[in-house]
Protein backbone atom coordinates (compact mmCIF):
# COMPACT_ATOMS: atom_id res chain seq x y z
CA UNK A 1 0.00 0.00 0.00
CA UNK A 2 1.55 3.47 -0.97
CA UNK A 3 1.63 6.65 1.07
CA UNK A 4 -0.26 8.97 0.79
CA UNK A 5 0.60 11.97 -0.80
CA UNK A 6 0.10 14.70 1.54
CA UNK A 7 3.64 13.30 3.37
CA UNK A 8 5.25 14.61 0.47
CA UNK A 9 6.74 18.33 0.82
CA UNK A 10 4.16 20.73 -1.19
CA UNK A 11 5.43 24.35 -1.49
CA UNK A 12 4.19 26.52 0.78
CA UNK A 13 2.36 29.71 0.49
CA UNK A 14 3.23 32.95 -0.84
CA UNK A 15 3.01 34.74 1.76
CA UNK A 16 4.80 32.36 3.90
CA UNK A 17 7.80 31.81 1.82
CA UNK A 18 7.86 35.62 1.33
CA UNK A 19 8.08 36.07 5.18
CA UNK A 20 10.38 33.18 5.37
CA UNK A 21 12.64 34.77 2.90
CA UNK A 22 13.06 38.16 4.52
CA UNK A 23 13.41 36.45 7.97
CA UNK A 24 16.36 34.74 6.29
CA UNK A 25 17.76 37.42 4.77
CA UNK A 26 17.99 39.79 7.85
CA UNK A 27 18.55 36.92 10.46
CA UNK A 28 21.20 35.88 9.44
CA UNK A 29 23.55 38.42 8.79
CA UNK A 30 23.04 39.25 11.78
CA UNK A 31 23.94 36.41 13.07
CA UNK A 32 26.97 36.38 11.12
CA UNK A 33 27.82 40.31 11.90
CA UNK A 34 27.43 39.31 15.92
CA UNK A 35 29.84 36.99 16.14
CA UNK A 36 32.25 38.97 14.56
CA UNK A 37 32.05 42.00 16.19
CA UNK A 38 31.77 39.85 19.75
CA UNK A 39 34.95 38.08 18.13
CA UNK A 40 36.63 41.98 17.73
CA UNK A 41 35.57 43.13 21.12
CA UNK A 42 38.59 40.64 22.41
CA UNK A 43 41.00 43.36 20.76
CA UNK A 44 40.06 46.19 22.80
CA UNK A 45 42.11 48.68 25.21
CA UNK A 46 40.20 49.54 28.59
CA UNK A 47 38.94 53.16 29.23
CA UNK A 48 41.88 55.45 30.20
CA UNK A 49 42.07 56.51 34.07
CA UNK A 50 42.64 60.52 33.73
CA UNK A 51 45.03 62.30 35.82
CA UNK A 52 42.10 62.70 38.80
CA UNK A 53 41.83 59.01 39.18
CA UNK A 54 41.77 57.62 42.93
CA UNK A 55 45.91 57.62 44.07
CA UNK A 56 46.24 53.83 44.62
CA UNK A 57 44.96 53.11 40.57
CA UNK A 58 46.95 52.79 37.55
CA UNK A 59 46.64 56.54 35.65
CA UNK A 60 47.46 56.43 31.94
CA UNK A 61 47.11 60.13 31.82
CA UNK A 62 49.48 60.49 34.95
CA UNK A 63 52.18 57.96 33.16
CA UNK A 64 51.74 60.08 29.69
CA UNK A 65 53.93 63.51 32.03
CA UNK A 66 56.48 60.49 32.63
CA UNK A 67 56.64 59.59 29.02
CA UNK A 68 57.06 62.87 27.44
CA UNK A 69 60.42 63.09 29.38
CA UNK A 70 61.09 59.76 28.36
CA UNK A 71 60.09 59.76 24.75
CA UNK A 72 61.83 63.50 24.12
CA UNK A 73 64.28 62.23 20.91
CA UNK A 74 65.88 59.26 20.07
CA UNK A 75 68.28 57.96 22.78
CA UNK A 76 70.43 55.14 21.84
CA UNK A 77 72.85 53.69 23.52
CA UNK A 78 76.02 56.13 23.70
CA UNK A 79 74.17 59.06 22.83
CA UNK A 80 73.70 62.38 24.96
CA UNK A 81 70.45 62.09 24.86
CA UNK A 82 70.36 58.43 26.35
CA UNK A 83 72.30 60.05 29.08
CA UNK A 84 69.85 62.68 29.63
CA UNK A 85 66.66 59.75 30.07
CA UNK A 86 69.29 57.62 32.46
CA UNK A 87 69.77 60.51 35.10
CA UNK A 88 66.01 61.93 34.59
CA UNK A 89 65.70 57.86 35.62
CA UNK A 90 67.79 57.85 38.25
CA UNK A 91 65.72 61.17 39.52
CA UNK A 92 62.66 59.53 39.45
CA UNK A 93 63.40 56.47 40.92
CA UNK A 94 64.76 58.59 44.02
CA UNK A 95 61.58 60.72 44.03
CA UNK A 96 59.62 57.58 44.76
CA UNK A 97 61.95 56.87 47.92
CA UNK A 98 64.09 54.49 45.79
CA UNK A 99 67.84 53.64 46.22
CA UNK A 100 68.68 53.16 42.21
CA UNK A 101 71.67 51.97 41.42
CA UNK A 102 74.04 51.92 38.00
CA UNK A 103 74.84 48.43 36.53
CA UNK A 104 77.61 49.50 34.13
CA UNK A 105 78.70 46.76 31.27
CA UNK A 106 81.18 48.37 29.16
CA UNK A 107 78.73 51.47 27.35
CA UNK A 108 75.33 49.34 28.53
CA UNK A 109 74.06 51.32 31.92
CA UNK A 110 71.17 49.13 33.66
CA UNK A 111 69.39 51.39 36.03
CA UNK A 112 67.89 48.41 39.35
CA UNK A 113 66.40 49.56 42.09
CA UNK A 114 64.49 47.72 45.16
CA UNK A 115 61.08 47.86 46.79
CA UNK A 116 61.52 46.04 50.37
CA UNK A 117 58.70 43.68 51.26
CA UNK A 118 57.00 43.54 55.06
CA UNK A 119 57.77 39.90 54.41
CA UNK A 120 59.28 38.59 51.61
CA UNK A 121 59.02 35.16 50.36
CA UNK A 122 61.05 35.39 46.81
CA UNK A 123 61.26 38.62 44.93
CA UNK A 124 58.97 39.63 42.05
CA UNK A 125 60.46 41.37 39.18
CA UNK A 126 59.34 44.33 36.62
CA UNK A 127 61.35 44.37 33.50
CA UNK A 128 61.82 47.06 30.79
CA UNK A 129 64.36 48.66 28.78
CA UNK A 130 65.29 52.18 28.28
CA UNK A 131 67.02 52.79 25.13
CA UNK A 132 65.80 53.23 21.65
CA UNK A 133 66.76 53.14 18.57
CA UNK A 134 68.61 55.79 16.71
CA UNK A 135 65.31 56.06 14.59
CA UNK A 136 63.03 57.42 16.95
CA UNK A 137 62.35 58.61 20.30
CA UNK A 138 60.86 55.01 21.51
CA UNK A 139 57.73 56.35 22.77
CA UNK A 140 55.88 52.94 22.70
CA UNK A 141 59.07 50.60 22.35
CA UNK A 142 60.00 51.02 25.04
CA UNK A 143 59.09 54.42 26.65
CA UNK A 144 55.45 53.36 27.46
CA UNK A 145 56.83 50.67 29.68
CA UNK A 146 59.15 52.35 31.47
CA UNK A 147 56.97 55.35 32.16
CA UNK A 148 54.43 52.62 33.30
CA UNK A 149 56.93 51.13 35.84
CA UNK A 150 57.17 54.75 37.66
CA UNK A 151 53.16 54.94 37.89
CA UNK A 152 53.00 51.34 38.94
CA UNK A 153 55.54 52.09 42.00
CA UNK A 154 54.05 55.40 43.08
CA UNK A 155 50.43 53.63 42.82
CA UNK A 156 51.84 50.86 45.33
CA UNK A 157 53.10 53.32 47.58
CA UNK A 158 49.67 55.08 47.67
CA UNK A 159 48.23 52.09 48.43
CA UNK A 160 50.97 50.31 51.09
CA UNK A 161 53.98 48.22 50.43
CA UNK A 162 53.81 44.53 49.02
CA UNK A 163 54.80 41.55 51.38
CA UNK A 164 57.56 40.51 48.50
CA UNK A 165 60.49 42.74 47.55
CA UNK A 166 60.05 43.99 44.37
CA UNK A 167 62.83 44.62 42.06
CA UNK A 168 63.07 46.88 39.04
CA UNK A 169 64.83 46.58 35.98
CA UNK A 170 65.14 49.04 33.35
CA UNK A 171 67.70 47.29 30.92
CA UNK A 172 70.09 49.28 28.48
CA UNK A 173 71.13 47.85 24.92
CA UNK A 174 68.17 45.69 24.00
CA UNK A 175 67.77 47.14 20.79
CA UNK A 176 71.82 46.51 20.04
CA UNK A 177 71.47 42.21 20.99
CA UNK A 178 69.56 42.11 24.82
CA UNK A 179 73.05 43.13 26.28
CA UNK A 180 71.59 45.00 29.06
CA UNK A 181 69.40 41.74 29.91
CA UNK A 182 72.84 39.30 29.64
CA UNK A 183 74.47 41.58 31.49
CA UNK A 184 72.07 41.55 34.56
CA UNK A 185 71.54 37.56 34.39
CA UNK A 186 75.31 36.97 34.04
CA UNK A 187 76.78 39.12 36.32
CA UNK A 188 73.67 40.88 39.19
CA UNK A 189 73.87 39.54 42.17
CA UNK A 190 70.28 39.57 42.20
CA UNK A 191 69.75 38.03 39.18
CA UNK A 192 68.83 34.42 40.89
CA UNK A 193 66.46 36.20 43.44
CA UNK A 194 63.30 36.64 41.02
CA UNK A 195 60.28 33.78 41.15
CA UNK A 196 58.92 35.54 38.35
CA UNK A 197 59.47 37.95 36.00
CA UNK A 198 57.35 40.25 34.12
CA UNK A 199 58.37 42.15 30.80
CA UNK A 200 57.20 44.97 28.59
CA UNK A 201 57.70 45.27 25.41
CA UNK A 202 56.16 46.63 21.72
CA UNK A 203 56.01 46.15 18.61
CA UNK A 204 53.68 49.55 16.97
CA UNK A 205 52.12 52.46 18.92
CA UNK A 206 48.21 51.13 19.58
CA UNK A 207 45.79 48.58 20.32
CA UNK A 208 45.61 45.87 23.13
CA UNK A 209 48.83 44.57 25.28
CA UNK A 210 48.53 40.78 24.89
CA UNK A 211 50.26 38.26 27.11
CA UNK A 212 52.05 36.69 24.17
CA UNK A 213 54.90 34.85 26.00
CA UNK A 214 55.44 32.76 28.80
CA UNK A 215 58.02 30.38 30.52
CA UNK A 216 58.14 26.52 30.04
CA UNK A 217 55.67 24.97 31.77
CA UNK A 218 53.30 27.92 32.35
CA UNK A 219 50.32 26.49 33.94
CA UNK A 220 50.03 27.91 36.80
CA UNK A 221 51.19 31.45 35.85
CA UNK A 222 48.47 31.55 32.66
CA UNK A 223 46.00 30.91 35.67
CA UNK A 224 47.37 33.24 37.95
CA UNK A 225 47.22 35.90 35.02
CA UNK A 226 43.52 35.07 34.71
CA UNK A 227 42.68 35.61 38.24
CA UNK A 228 44.68 39.12 38.89
CA UNK A 229 44.69 40.80 35.40
CA UNK A 230 41.15 42.40 34.89
CA UNK A 231 41.25 42.96 31.48
CA UNK A 232 43.74 39.70 30.16
CA UNK A 233 44.21 38.90 26.34
CA UNK A 234 46.23 35.96 25.73
CA UNK A 235 46.72 33.78 22.99
CA UNK A 236 48.34 30.26 23.37
CA UNK A 237 48.43 29.67 19.28
CA UNK A 238 50.37 33.41 19.51
CA UNK A 239 52.74 31.98 21.62
CA UNK A 240 53.18 28.65 20.30
CA UNK A 241 54.19 30.30 17.03
CA UNK A 242 56.04 32.96 18.52
CA UNK A 243 58.45 30.31 19.80
CA UNK A 244 59.11 28.96 16.22
CA UNK A 245 59.68 32.11 15.01
CA UNK A 246 63.46 34.13 15.35
CA UNK A 247 62.12 36.79 17.26
CA UNK A 248 64.00 37.66 21.39
CA UNK A 249 63.13 40.30 23.67
CA UNK A 250 64.67 40.59 26.86
CA UNK A 251 62.54 37.77 28.90
CA UNK A 252 64.45 35.49 26.33
CA UNK A 253 67.73 36.03 28.26
CA UNK A 254 65.88 35.56 31.15
CA UNK A 255 64.02 32.44 30.66
CA UNK A 256 67.61 31.24 29.87
CA UNK A 257 69.16 32.22 33.00
CA UNK A 258 65.95 30.06 34.66
CA UNK A 259 63.53 32.44 35.63
CA UNK A 260 59.75 31.99 34.83
CA UNK A 261 58.00 35.19 33.81
CA UNK A 262 55.45 36.06 31.55
CA UNK A 263 55.71 38.67 28.68
CA UNK A 264 53.61 41.89 27.09
CA UNK A 265 53.66 43.61 24.54
CA UNK A 266 50.81 46.29 22.06
CA UNK A 267 51.71 45.85 18.18
CA UNK A 268 49.07 47.53 16.27
CA UNK A 269 50.31 50.62 14.59
CA UNK A 270 53.04 48.47 13.22
CA UNK A 271 54.21 51.51 10.79
CA UNK A 272 55.54 53.31 14.46
CA UNK A 273 58.00 50.98 14.97
CA UNK A 274 61.01 51.85 15.09
CA UNK A 275 60.67 55.36 13.51
CA UNK A 276 60.46 58.96 14.30
CA UNK A 277 56.90 58.88 14.79
CA UNK A 278 56.43 56.51 17.60
CA UNK A 279 56.13 60.02 19.64
CA UNK A 280 54.18 60.19 22.83
CA UNK A 281 51.61 62.54 20.60
CA UNK A 282 51.04 59.45 18.53
CA UNK A 283 50.72 56.65 21.33
CA UNK A 284 47.57 55.07 22.12
CA UNK A 285 46.67 56.28 25.54
CA UNK A 286 44.36 52.63 25.96
CA UNK A 287 47.53 51.15 25.33
CA UNK A 288 49.47 52.25 27.97
CA UNK A 289 46.88 51.75 29.94
CA UNK A 290 46.55 48.21 29.67
CA UNK A 291 50.37 47.93 29.86
CA UNK A 292 50.07 49.82 33.44
CA UNK A 293 46.48 47.51 34.39
CA UNK A 294 48.63 44.41 34.00
CA UNK A 295 51.75 45.92 35.80
CA UNK A 296 49.84 47.39 38.94
CA UNK A 297 46.92 44.07 39.37
CA UNK A 298 49.88 41.34 38.82
CA UNK A 299 52.62 43.06 41.13
CA UNK A 300 50.34 43.29 43.76
CA UNK A 301 49.13 39.74 42.70
CA UNK A 302 52.48 38.02 43.20
CA UNK A 303 53.51 40.88 44.99
CA UNK A 304 51.69 39.42 48.35
CA UNK A 305 51.62 35.88 47.78
CA UNK A 306 53.70 33.52 49.04
CA UNK A 307 55.76 32.66 46.16
CA UNK A 308 58.26 29.74 48.10
CA UNK A 309 55.16 28.05 48.46
CA UNK A 310 53.72 28.02 44.81
CA UNK A 311 54.36 25.18 42.45
CA UNK A 312 55.49 27.74 40.02
CA UNK A 313 56.23 24.89 36.93
CA UNK A 314 53.02 23.11 35.76
CA UNK A 315 51.77 21.53 32.61
CA UNK A 316 51.21 24.25 29.79
CA UNK A 317 48.14 25.24 29.13
CA UNK A 318 45.76 25.83 25.79
CA UNK A 319 44.27 29.26 26.70
CA UNK A 320 42.19 31.95 24.93
CA UNK A 321 40.03 34.77 25.25
CA UNK A 322 35.95 33.97 24.51
CA UNK A 323 33.81 37.20 25.50
CA UNK A 324 35.59 40.07 25.52
CA UNK A 325 38.19 40.05 28.43
CA UNK A 326 36.81 36.32 29.75
CA UNK A 327 39.06 33.60 28.84
CA UNK A 328 39.15 30.16 29.16
CA UNK A 329 41.98 27.59 29.47
CA UNK A 330 42.97 23.54 30.19
CA UNK A 331 45.71 21.76 30.76
CA UNK A 332 47.16 20.63 26.59
CA UNK A 333 46.90 17.06 27.76
CA UNK A 334 43.00 17.56 27.31
CA UNK A 335 43.96 19.02 23.81
CA UNK A 336 43.86 15.28 22.47
CA UNK A 337 41.32 13.95 24.56
CA UNK A 338 38.96 16.74 22.84
CA UNK A 339 40.18 16.00 19.35
CA UNK A 340 39.06 12.19 19.91
CA UNK A 341 36.35 13.77 20.88
CA UNK A 342 35.69 15.74 17.64
CA UNK A 343 36.92 12.35 15.60
CA UNK A 344 34.40 10.56 17.67
CA UNK A 345 31.27 13.08 17.00
CA UNK A 346 32.50 13.31 13.39
CA UNK A 347 32.55 9.66 12.60
CA UNK A 348 29.20 9.49 14.49
CA UNK A 349 27.58 12.19 12.51
CA UNK A 350 28.90 10.91 9.18
CA UNK A 351 26.91 7.56 9.64
CA UNK A 352 23.67 9.49 10.85
CA UNK A 353 23.55 10.96 7.33
CA UNK A 354 24.28 7.94 5.93
CA UNK A 355 21.89 6.31 7.50
CA UNK A 356 18.94 9.61 6.84
CA UNK A 357 20.13 9.01 3.04
CA UNK A 358 21.39 12.66 3.53
CA UNK A 359 25.20 12.06 2.93
CA UNK A 360 27.08 9.81 1.05
CA UNK A 361 31.03 9.02 0.97
CA UNK A 362 31.29 10.55 -2.56
CA UNK A 363 29.36 13.60 -1.33
CA UNK A 364 31.52 13.75 1.10
CA UNK A 365 34.31 13.82 -0.48
CA UNK A 366 33.53 15.93 -3.26
CA UNK A 367 32.78 18.36 -0.58
CA UNK A 368 36.42 17.90 1.05
CA UNK A 369 37.69 18.84 -2.60
CA UNK A 370 35.11 21.81 -2.96
CA UNK A 371 36.60 23.01 0.43
CA UNK A 372 40.06 22.75 -0.94
CA UNK A 373 39.38 24.17 -4.61
CA UNK A 374 37.41 27.53 -2.67
CA UNK A 375 40.69 28.02 -0.13
CA UNK A 376 43.05 27.96 -3.46
CA UNK A 377 41.03 29.51 -5.31
CA UNK A 378 40.85 32.92 -2.53
CA UNK A 379 44.66 32.47 -2.02
CA UNK A 380 45.41 31.97 -5.63
CA UNK A 381 43.50 35.53 -6.68
CA UNK A 382 45.09 37.56 -3.79
CA UNK A 383 48.48 36.59 -4.42
CA UNK A 384 47.91 38.01 -8.29
CA UNK A 385 46.21 41.08 -7.35
CA UNK A 386 48.76 42.14 -4.81
CA UNK A 387 51.31 40.83 -7.24
CA UNK A 388 50.40 42.96 -9.78
CA UNK A 389 49.73 46.13 -7.17
CA UNK A 390 53.18 45.63 -5.95
CA UNK A 391 54.92 45.24 -9.42
CA UNK A 392 52.94 48.55 -10.72
CA UNK A 393 52.78 51.29 -7.57
CA UNK A 394 55.18 53.01 -7.06
CA UNK A 395 57.75 51.59 -3.44
CA UNK A 396 56.52 54.51 -1.42
CA UNK A 397 52.90 54.07 -2.48
CA UNK A 398 53.26 50.23 -1.74
CA UNK A 399 54.57 50.49 1.49
CA UNK A 400 52.19 53.35 2.62
CA UNK A 401 49.53 50.03 1.01
CA UNK A 402 51.03 47.67 3.80
CA UNK A 403 52.32 49.67 6.56
CA UNK A 404 49.33 52.47 7.22
CA UNK A 405 46.07 51.15 8.45
CA UNK A 406 44.14 54.13 7.13
CA UNK A 407 44.90 53.08 3.81
CA UNK A 408 45.33 49.15 3.93
CA UNK A 409 42.22 48.46 5.67
CA UNK A 410 40.41 49.54 2.70
CA UNK A 411 42.51 47.20 0.75
CA UNK A 412 41.42 44.60 3.39
CA UNK A 413 38.24 44.90 2.60
CA UNK A 414 38.17 44.66 -0.72
CA UNK A 415 40.18 41.61 -0.34
CA UNK A 416 37.20 39.95 2.09
CA UNK A 417 34.71 40.98 -0.42
CA UNK A 418 36.23 39.06 -3.16
CA UNK A 419 36.81 36.33 -1.09
CA UNK A 420 33.27 35.84 0.33
CA UNK A 421 32.25 36.26 -3.82
CA UNK A 422 34.76 33.38 -5.14
CA UNK A 423 33.53 31.07 -2.20
CA UNK A 424 29.78 32.35 -2.51
CA UNK A 425 29.50 32.16 -6.57
CA UNK A 426 31.62 28.89 -6.53
CA UNK A 427 29.51 26.89 -3.71
CA UNK A 428 26.57 28.11 -5.80
CA UNK A 429 27.20 27.08 -8.79
CA UNK A 430 28.51 23.19 -7.71
CA UNK A 431 25.80 22.88 -5.58
CA UNK A 432 23.43 22.14 -7.80
CA UNK A 433 24.43 18.77 -7.75
CA UNK A 434 25.77 18.03 -4.48
CA UNK A 435 23.39 18.00 -1.69
CA UNK A 436 23.99 20.94 1.03
CA UNK A 437 25.34 18.35 3.50
CA UNK A 438 27.32 16.65 1.67
CA UNK A 439 29.07 20.60 1.11
CA UNK A 440 28.90 20.94 4.99
CA UNK A 441 30.20 17.66 6.06
CA UNK A 442 33.22 17.90 3.85
CA UNK A 443 34.02 20.82 4.87
CA UNK A 444 34.14 19.94 8.56
CA UNK A 445 36.49 16.98 6.94
CA UNK A 446 38.73 19.80 6.84
CA UNK A 447 38.04 21.15 10.15
CA UNK A 448 38.79 17.72 11.30
CA UNK A 449 42.06 17.30 9.40
CA UNK A 450 43.58 20.67 11.12
CA UNK A 451 42.51 19.61 14.17
CA UNK A 452 44.48 16.85 13.87
CA UNK A 453 47.62 18.01 13.07
CA UNK A 454 47.15 21.45 15.36
CA UNK A 455 46.69 18.83 18.15
CA UNK A 456 49.95 17.14 17.97
CA UNK A 457 52.10 19.39 16.10
CA UNK A 458 50.37 22.75 17.66
CA UNK A 459 48.37 22.22 20.66
CA UNK A 460 48.19 25.91 21.87
CA UNK A 461 46.18 26.13 18.59
CA UNK A 462 44.17 23.46 18.49
CA UNK A 463 41.73 24.99 20.01
CA UNK A 464 40.93 27.43 16.94
CA UNK A 465 39.53 23.70 15.20
CA UNK A 466 38.56 21.76 17.46
CA UNK A 467 35.65 23.67 19.26
CA UNK A 468 34.40 25.07 16.20
CA UNK A 469 34.57 22.02 14.20
CA UNK A 470 32.38 20.11 17.77
CA UNK A 471 29.72 23.15 17.57
CA UNK A 472 29.22 22.78 13.53
CA UNK A 473 28.75 19.09 14.02
CA UNK A 474 26.56 19.56 16.74
CA UNK A 475 24.40 21.94 14.23
CA UNK A 476 25.07 19.19 11.46
CA UNK A 477 23.25 16.45 13.55
CA UNK A 478 20.37 18.61 14.17
CA UNK A 479 20.01 19.50 10.98
CA UNK A 480 20.10 15.67 9.65
CA UNK A 481 17.94 14.64 12.43
CA UNK A 482 15.33 17.46 11.72
CA UNK A 483 14.87 16.77 8.43
CA UNK A 484 15.32 20.29 8.04
CA UNK A 485 14.89 22.17 4.48
CA UNK A 486 17.14 24.47 3.39
CA UNK A 487 16.32 27.23 4.88
CA UNK A 488 17.12 25.58 8.38
CA UNK A 489 20.31 23.94 7.19
CA UNK A 490 21.16 27.51 6.90
CA UNK A 491 19.68 29.09 10.28
CA UNK A 492 21.89 26.01 11.97
CA UNK A 493 24.79 26.22 10.34
CA UNK A 494 24.87 30.30 11.18
CA UNK A 495 24.25 29.52 14.76
CA UNK A 496 26.65 26.83 14.97
CA UNK A 497 29.33 28.58 13.19
CA UNK A 498 28.76 31.34 15.13
CA UNK A 499 31.65 30.28 18.40
CA UNK A 500 34.09 29.39 15.22
CA UNK A 501 33.95 33.11 13.96
CA UNK A 502 34.20 34.31 16.98
CA UNK A 503 37.96 32.19 17.51
CA UNK A 504 38.71 33.02 14.21
CA UNK A 505 37.69 36.77 13.84
CA UNK A 506 40.67 37.85 16.61
CA UNK A 507 43.22 35.83 14.86
CA UNK A 508 42.49 37.50 11.79
CA UNK A 509 42.66 40.82 12.65
CA UNK A 510 45.71 40.58 14.67
CA UNK A 511 47.57 38.77 11.94
CA UNK A 512 46.78 41.75 9.83
CA UNK A 513 47.74 44.39 12.60
CA UNK A 514 50.77 43.08 13.35
CA UNK A 515 51.92 41.39 10.11
CA UNK A 516 50.43 43.94 7.46
CA UNK A 517 48.86 43.43 4.52
CA UNK A 518 52.33 41.63 3.42
CA UNK A 519 50.41 38.81 4.63
CA UNK A 520 47.50 39.54 2.55
CA UNK A 521 47.40 36.32 1.36
CA UNK A 522 47.52 34.21 4.34
CA UNK A 523 44.53 36.64 6.34
CA UNK A 524 42.00 36.63 3.45
CA UNK A 525 42.49 32.50 3.15
CA UNK A 526 41.79 32.62 7.02
CA UNK A 527 39.06 34.10 6.50
CA UNK A 528 37.83 31.99 3.63
CA UNK A 529 38.44 28.95 5.95
CA UNK A 530 36.42 30.51 8.35
CA UNK A 531 33.34 31.02 5.73
CA UNK A 532 33.69 27.24 4.92
CA UNK A 533 31.49 26.91 8.59
CA UNK A 534 28.54 28.19 6.43
CA UNK A 535 28.80 26.72 3.27
CA UNK A 536 25.36 25.74 3.46
CA UNK A 537 24.27 29.84 3.27
CA UNK A 538 25.64 29.21 -0.27
CA UNK A 539 24.28 26.14 -1.69
CA UNK A 540 21.70 26.21 -3.94
CA UNK A 541 17.83 24.87 -3.35
CA UNK A 542 18.14 23.16 -7.10
CA UNK A 543 19.25 19.75 -6.53
CA UNK A 544 17.14 18.86 -3.07
CA UNK A 545 13.87 20.71 -4.92
CA UNK A 546 14.87 18.42 -8.22
CA UNK A 547 14.89 15.46 -6.14
CA UNK A 548 11.80 16.01 -4.31
CA UNK A 549 9.82 17.24 -7.26
CA UNK A 550 11.10 13.82 -9.21
CA UNK A 551 10.01 11.93 -6.06
CA UNK A 552 6.81 13.57 -6.15
CA UNK A 553 5.89 13.16 -10.00
CA UNK A 554 6.50 9.60 -9.57
CA UNK A 555 4.71 9.19 -6.71
CA UNK A 556 1.61 11.09 -8.81
CA UNK A 557 1.77 8.71 -11.61
CA UNK A 558 2.14 5.62 -9.44
CA UNK A 559 -1.47 6.79 -7.39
Amino acid sequence: MSKPASTFNVPQSGTTVVYSKWLQAIGIPLVIVGAILLGLLQIRTPQVADADAAPDRFSAERAMEKLEAIAKEPHPVGSLAHDAVRDYLLSELTALGLEPTIQASGKLENIVARMPGTSNSQALMIAAHYDSVAGGPGAADDGAAIAAMLETVRAIQASGPLKNDLILLMTDGEEMGLYGAKAFISNHPWAKEPAIVLNFEARGNKGPSLMFETSEQNGWLVQQLMKAAPQPIAYSLIYNVYKIMPNDTDLTVFKEGGLHGMNFAFGMGVNAYHKMIDTPENLDRGSLQHHGEYMLNLTRHFGNMDLKGQHLKQEDRVYFNVFGWKMASYPVSWAKWFAILAALLFIATLVHGLRQRKLTLKGTAGGFALTLLSLGLVFGAVMLIWGVARSNVPIQQYRRMILDPQISLYALFGFLLLAALIVFLLIRWLSRYARAENIWMGALLLWLVLCAGTTFYLPGGSYLFTWPLLFSLAGLNISLRTNAKKAASTWLSALFAAPGLMMLTPICYLIYMMMTMQMAAAIVTIAAFAFTLIFPIGCAAAFKERKEGLAYREHSHRA
